[in-house]
């Protein structure tokens, strides 16, 4: 029967990740992971939130005592916003400026960073400032792709 500290070193081990990466995701202290990581320190609401975030599975398979690992089915759904919380963004104080900075780079890049990334679409050009916006880009944002 694991545990909840148990299915977070598991994950972690499988994933190459460090003790250091989860006290980031779980914004604690790198102590208080590795307290969690040895079952030493309780593992809050708002820390069972990340960990859904952080790794992308469900929350019932944290109480699940049967299984170690996730399964597909345990996955939580692949959104955009599932994918700014694991990658750290949703975090982000100044997500635009940020994106401002990154934009202004690539843009004096771009021949090399396209050259570097033939698959990019045209939807991924468009938000990174490399593609003009159209008409047709016009009014679309995050919640209205994830329908798609």
């Amino acid at each position: 029967m694991p545990l909840i500290h148990e299915k977070i070193v598991a994950l972690l081990l499988q994933r190459k990740l460090k003790k250091r990466d989860l006290a980031n995701a779980l914004g604690i202290s790198p102590q208080t992971a590795t307290d969690i990581c040895k079952g030493r320190s309780a593992i809050t609401l708002p820390h069972l939130r990340n960990l859904v975030a952080y790794f992308g599975v469900r929350a019932d398979f944290w109480i699940d005592d049967q299984q170690l690992l996730p399964e597909s089915a345990d996955r939580v759904g692949n959104n955009q916003s599932d994918a700014c919380h694991r990658s750290g963004l949703a975090q982000l104080a100044d997500l635009d400026g940020l994106l401002q900075r990154l934009r202004s780079f690539l843009a004096d890049h771009k021949d090399a960073f396209t050259a570097r990334n033939p698959g990019l679409s045209s939807d991924d050009l468009r938000v990174l400032g490399l593609l003009e916006i159209t008409k047709d880009s016009v009014g679309r944002n995050c919640d209205s792709a994830e329908g798609a």
